[in-house]
């Protein structure tokens, strides 16, 4: 079963992006269980020890001043349901990935969120350490998600990639519950597109067969597959496609982001897996191109909650 979200922390960056992701988590209020909100914002102030000495408030004035430039964008744009509460907290950290890692120990959440802006395409590093190392679920949210929700009135399309693990079952278990309660709060019937993707085995050609023979063979392996993973899945009663693509050029993430343009989906929604509950978490290389090179849609990577402290050697070498 898939984990609850009863808790989310939201790191903000200081930046025009801040608005998009506090409209965004309105949206997210409606449409996930959580009941608390913690907006975070990271800082390192590289104050100098010399000027320390010599302005020993400066520090202190300067996180006091973040705290309440954060706060009033939070209270401007914020607009949680009357179920949910939030608060706002400034972070000292060395570097950004390690706060949000530090928030997530600190508040138990089992969420984060994070904005990306169009114009850092490439520089996704710290998004892609934070999806690695998180033992949470994590939402990357690209500039102008919000106002396209905002357009279409609401989630329309899911695409949850699926390999009939329990990791992507996972996956497809959240994109039903985010369906449910977009149907049950916002009235709004959301389609879920289910893609998996096959690759021909080298030397198929030698049983015998055309490529286009052994591919259909590969889908009706498939397409049984499916079957027996759904039977496990509590749909609650949503609406559930099935596309079966082919991979040809040995990039599966190039086929599952033709299909979310193809059908101009709201949101990729992937499961992820972990080594231990002591070890950092990894991806998998699917998810992990599917970070760095979407900027398109917004992306939910979900796993299982692990302990924090099982990363607390992790974080110490961030």
């Amino acid at each position: 079963m898939v984990q609850k979200i009863n808790t989310v922390v939201v790191g903000l960056a200081h930046n025009e992006l801040d608005k998009e992701i506090i409209n965004y988590i309105n949206f997210l209020g409606e449409t996930t269980e959580a009941k608390m909100i913690h907006f975070v914002n990271v800082v390192n102030l590289h104050l100098p020890a010399k000027v320390l000495a010599e302005f020993p408030n400066l520090e202190q004035e300067a996180l006091n001043e973040r705290q309440k430039e954060v706060e009033k964008l939070v209270k401007k744009h914020c607009h949680l349901p009357d179920t949910m509460r939030y608060d706002v907290s400034i972070l000292q950290s060395s570097n950004k990935l390690k706060g949000l890692i530090e928030a997530i120990g600190k508040f138990d959440a089992d969420l984060v969120v994070v904005g990306r802006s169009k114009n850092k395409e490439r520089k996704s590093v710290v998004t892609q350490r934070l999806a690695r190392r998180a033992p949470c679920q994590v939402l990357i949210v690209p500039e102008g998600s919000y106002e396209r929700l905002k357009h279409r009135h609401g989630v329309k399309t899911l695409l949850v990639p699926i390999d009939f693990s329990d990791y992507s079952a996972m996956a497809l278990e959240r994109a039903i519950d985010i369906a449910r309660l977009n149907k049950k709060r916002l009235g709004n019937e959301v389609k879920i597109i289910c893609q998996h993707v096959f690759t021909l085995p080298s030397g198929y050609h030698l049983s015998g067969k055309t490529e286009e023979e052994f591919a259909e063979i590969m889908k009706k392996n498939a397409q049984a597959s499916y079957e027996e993973f759904i039977k496990e899945i509590d749909t609650k009663g949503t609406h559930i496609e099935v596309v079966y693509s082919q991979d040809t050029n040995d990039d599966l993430t190039s086929d599952i982001r033709d299909l979310a343009t193809e059908l101009d989906v709201d949101g990729i929604i992937i499961g992820s897996k972990g080594r231990t509950a002591t070890a950092a978490f990894f991806l998998g290389s699917t998810a992990e191109n599917l970070i760095t090179n979407n900027t398109q849609f917004t992306l939910l990577v979900v796993r299982k909650k692990r302990d924090y402290d099982g990363i607390l050697d992790r974080i110490k070498k961030l």
